[in-house]
């Protein structure tokens, strides 16, 4: 059974509610959390859950390890996931606010009073575990982004649907102020101009689903005032949501005269391409096939196809979205 609770307030559970705020800020402690909620209920399990129907994943419960709590805080629900239907000893309750979250617990049947208490704790209860979610996922970027993007010598800049920048690395930040045709204003990613605004935009908002194996990229050159252009290749793809559940696209930027700053050469050497593989990678970075990369090296399609077996043998993939995941995951190394 479902119910649908409405928010109120209740003085007498403030020391549940100082066990949530806690939670909210430390994700380890959300099973004592639940747990003195499952005592004040006389149940012996409380569990909170995200999801639809038969599709839910199992976010915190009064009995489950902190680290594997803290592991999923800030990562987006395993649409995979499943949990079975409500089984006859418990009860689920739908917690109001943005998204599907539900507490459900093995105590029926359910008095006035017990019910009163879900009904005023579950407006926090709920928005807790949101707050967990946002602080974790803005640690995890934090770190990830110190760890990962700021040895680069490519610009790195990690783009939400609408343009926002979730993630620019010192590179990105340094190349772009060496130009005028990009810019990041407002903590948004900006064209000079209306014709490569509207191209940014299309990139941005292509309707890819995450199964698909295609990937949109756009190739721009920028003119910089008495040096050679800037390249800036945008690749979006659903798949990069794996690491960050809001990015849509990730963009390099960097000076193609400049072997340390290109992310083929960084490819490279990390995985001890040869010459001619490097070459290859960069066409695949852009985006081009087979056939478009024999034709702008000069070369039969029997030698790219050769050279590709190699590049997979050594880097463990061919595709561009995996190449550009494999050039975040890198860091200085």
């Amino acid at each position: 059974m479902i119910e649908h609770l409405q928010p109120s307030r209740h003085d007498d559970l403030i020391d549940l509610v100082g066990d949530f705020l806690l939670a909210a800020q430390e994700p380890g402690l959300w099973p004592s959390a639940l747990g003195r909620l499952a005592g004040l209920l006389r149940c012996q399990q409380a569990m909170l859950l995200r999801g639809e129907g038969g599709k839910r994943s199992v976010l915190a419960t009064n009995n489950l390890d902190p680290n594997e709590i803290r592991a999923l805080a800030g990562r987006r629900g395993d649409p995979d996931a499943t949990w079975p239907v409500c089984p006859p000893l418990h009860r689920e309750f739908v917690l109001p606010g943005d998204g599907r979250i539900s507490l459900l617990v093995d105590r029926v049947p359910f008095d006035h009073e017990k019910l009163a208490v879900i009904e005023r704790i579950g407006p926090l209860l709920a928005s807790a575990w949101r707050l967990t979610d946002l602080l974790a996922a803005s640690e995890r970027r934090q770190s990830w982004g110190a760890r990962t993007l700021e040895p680069l010598a490519t610009g790195i800049a990690i783009l939400a649907r609408d343009g926002l920048v979730l993630q620019a690395n010192a590179a990105a930040k340094r190349l772009l102020v060496a130009q005028k045709e990009l810019r990041i204003e407002g903590g948004r990613l900006r064209a000079a101009s209306a014709g490569l605004e509207r191209s940014l935009a299309r990139l941005l908002t292509a309707e890819i689903r995450p199964e698909e194996k295609r990937v949109t990229t756009e190739s721009i050159l920028l003119s910089r005032s008495g040096e050679g252009a800037l390249e800036v290749l945008v690749v979006a793809s659903p798949r990069f949501a794996d690491a960050m559940p809001a990015a849509v696209a990730v963009a390099l930027i960097f000076d193609p005269s400049r072997d340390v700053e290109n992310p083929a050469v960084a490819l490279a050497a990390r995985h001890d391409l040869s010459f001619e593989q490097t070459q290859v990678v960069g066409h695949l970075l852009r985006g081009r096939n087979i056939p478009e990369i024999a034709q702008a090296l000069n070369v039969p399609l029997e030698v790219i196809t050769s050279c590709l077996g190699g590049v997979y043998a050594q880097i463990g993939t061919t595709r561009q979205v995996e190449l550009v995941k494999l050039l975040l995951a890198s860091g200085g190394g």
